[in-house]
């Protein structure tokens, strides 16, 4: 029986290179076209489309790939309906074609469609002629077909679609179509497909300095943070996709360097449906106008988010009483009788934008467009834009990287090439066959096409077949895949990136975690130390999901009631 890997080459795709040993070994002595510092969605993106037109490509990261903002978004794939009111009428026509090509073409797998109920209020902005005309505009940009246009509603209409909202000033509302994603495993499957290309993807290794040599070559300095040894890596471009920290690695180039970004924090809160049994996923609006989302899930329901000024370290990022204030009370002043206290929250998240320099006061009227800019000695920094734009921001940089190389410009190809999980794997579907149908069903929705070699390992070793825990929905062959195909080092990799478990289902997530760390231990050859060291981070991990225990209004008062006014 052929293992996995094989099957993976037998598919026609080239085997991504995930050993990390010989990734390592070719960072060391291997001269590329281009680095890029960042293995965010953004710098994930480049590196596909530069290793698809054939540049030499490398891709590092201090952490694991997505483990900042690009795995703490709201998770949605839309066009931006609230960018319409301020003028920007390209970056939503781009976002909605991008949208539309990730849902049917390059990523279905992990990009669905998703109907928002958005109730209008008196005295509340935007106003209902507002959003409906910025719809009329949505459903051409998107080139909606009708059935899936927005439609408008009465009150007694959206009273009837959603029973428990508020009814006092209710004017009426609409529904329209939109789209949410898994952002990390995006984020995962753009590096794979870099690797499949050719790139060297690198987690875990971090930038400590920025160097030049006499022949235009440039050059990186970096530790690789399990082993702590320092080497150099030679490239001609380097590309600084860091989101946060991209003036971090602007001031290692040029320390009088003015600032670039200005960092916008958005929290996100997690609620069980049991506490907040909605019958659609919603929009609201808070007094000022802005928009907050409630996203249903199977278990749960995702709250967010907040557009607040960050002054912070971006290395730890959280949220605090003053996040979660403001959403439970956006909520429970839509849901009068559902009272959530910060007890209900059961998992919370933050990330960090990066948004051009402006002199805007408040950070959500700042317009948000992608900064690339080139510094005197080359440096390209990348930063800003959204998710849903990332394959068109990649294309962007990777010709402005073609003009310092003075390569003659070449076709982007990822308009139209899938994904690695949206591309049909030329194997047979036994295996995943004799999975249970919600086993199969759970890894198809999570590995496209990819999901036959995950049942294959399972199907080649019974004992991998089980789930991980109570409550889990990922079984034990993920983990083994996770580490032999798609980067994974640590248990923090697995439950918070590889998977969704760390927020979708942090309990289960905490009683996984030791049959994790043995699976993990087996394939990595860790020591009794390095797991009970592994486990302690992911207790550590979830526990940064919760609000600060040490925060004195969740001692006395964790049964408080918030409530407007």
């Amino acid at each position: 029986m052929r293992t996995a890997g094989e099957a993976l080459r037998k598919s026609g795709a080239t085997d991504p290179t995930t050993d990390r040993e010989s990734n390592i070994a070719r960072l060391r002595s291997e001269t590329f076209d281009v680095a890029i510092i960042g293995g965010g969605i953004t710098g994930a993106a480049i590196a596909r489309d530069a290793a698809m037109r054939g540049l030499k490509t490398a891709l590092l990261d201090k952490g694991d790939f997505a483990c900042a903002t690009s795995s703490h978004s709201s998770k949605l794939i839309h066009g931006g309906l609230r960018y319409l009111p301020q003028g920007q009428l390209g970056l939503v026509y781009r976002a909605l074609r991008e949208r539309e090509r990730l849902r049917h073409l390059t990523a279905p797998h992990l990009v669905r469609p998703i109907r928002f109920l958005f109730p209008f209020y008196d005295s509340r902005r935007p106003s209902r002629i507002a959003v409906s005309a910025g719809l009329i505009l949505y459903d051409l940009f998107a080139l909606t077909p009708s059935p899936e246009r927005h439609r408008r509603l009465n009150h007694h209409q959206v009273s009837q679609y959603e029973p428990t909202l508020k009814r006092e000033g209710l004017l009426g509302g609409v529904t329209y179509l939109d789209a949410k994603g898994d952002d990390s495993r995006i984020t995962l499957e753009n590096v794979l497909d870099a690797a499949y290309c050719g790139a060297v993807a690198a987690n875990y290794v971090a930038v400590t300095e920025l160097g030049r040599t006499k022949d235009r070559l440039r050059t990186l300095w970096v530790r690789d943070i399990e082993s702590g040894e320092r080497f150099e890596i030679r490239t001609h471009v380097i590309v600084n996709a860091t989101g946060p920290w991209a003036d971090q690695i602007r001031r290692m180039d040029d320390e009088t360097c003015r600032r670039l970004v200005r960092l916008t924090k958005g929290a996100h809160l997690v609620v069980d449906s049991s506490r907040l049994p909605l019958q659609n996923s919603l929009v609201l609006t808070d007094e000022q106008g802005r928009i907050i989302f409630l996203i249903r899930y199977d278990h749960c329901v995702l709250i967010g988010t907040t557009d607040a000024d960050f002054s912070g370290s971006a290395d730890d990022v959280r949220v605090d009483t003053a996040d979660a204030d403001y959403l439970l009370h956006a909520v429970n002043d839509h849901f009068p009788g559902v009272h959530l206290r910060y007890r209900d929250i059961t998992a919370c998240f933050a990330g960090l934008r990066s948004l051009p320099m402006s002199k805007h006061f408040h950070p959500s009227d700042v317009r948000r467009d992608v900064i690339i800019e080139v510094s005197p000695s080359g440096l390209l920094t990348v930063a800003g834009g959204k998710l849903t734009t990332h394959r068109e921001i990649a294309v962007r940089a990777v010709n402005c990287v073609t003009r310092i190389l003075r390569y003659g410009r070449s076709r982007s190809p990822t308009a139209s090439t899938p994904l690695p999980g949206a591309r049909c794997l030329l194997i047979t579907s036994h295996s995943l066959n004799q999975l249970s149908l919600e086993t199969r069903q759970l890894l198809l929705e999570r590995y496209g096409g990819r999901a036959e070699l995950v049942a294959r390992l399972a199907t080649e070793r019974p004992e991998l077949l089980e789930s991980l825990g109570p409550r889990s929905s990922a079984i034990a062959a993920e983990v083994v895949f996770a580490i032999r195909y798609e980067f994974a080092r640590t248990i923090c990799d697995f439950t918070s990136r590889r998977t969704t478990m760390a927020w979708v289902a942090p309990d289960a997530a905490r009683a996984s975690g030791p049959v994790i760390a043995n699976l993990m231990a087996e394939e990595l050859d860790w020591s009794m130390e390095r797991k009970q060291l592994e486990l302690r981070a992911l207790m550590q991990d979830l526990d940064r999901g919760k609000l600060s225990s040490s925060d004195p209004a969740l001692s006395e008062n964790s049964n408080l009631l918030l409530v407007p006014g």
